[in-house]
């Protein structure tokens, strides 16, 4: 297991695995989030998803635009540490 995991909404990973996007395996959950290794080559789609629905090129519910949101902070949070 790597040492350094992102802490990502389960929420949004969800959605994102649902519709059969590359996404980052999860290596370990809570009730609420999934741990990534952020060496994880499908990283960049979560995040280029992610960007889609903050930036509002998609009605998505406010829920999962949240999720999205709070998923591009983590990331940004890990790389600027």
């Amino acid at each position: 297991m790597p040492d350094i995991l992102i802490r990502i909404p389960k929420r949004f990973i969800d959605d994102h695995a649902e519709r059969e996007l590359p996404t980052p395996i999860v290596v370990r959950e809570t009730s609420s989030h999934y741990f990534v290794d952020p060496a994880d080559d499908a990283i960049e789609e979560l995040i280029n998803d992610a960007e889609h629905y903050v930036d509002g090129l998609d009605e998505a519910p406010r829920g999962i635009v949240a999720s999205a949101r709070a998923t591009l902070q983590a990331i940004g949070a890990f790389r600027n540490s």
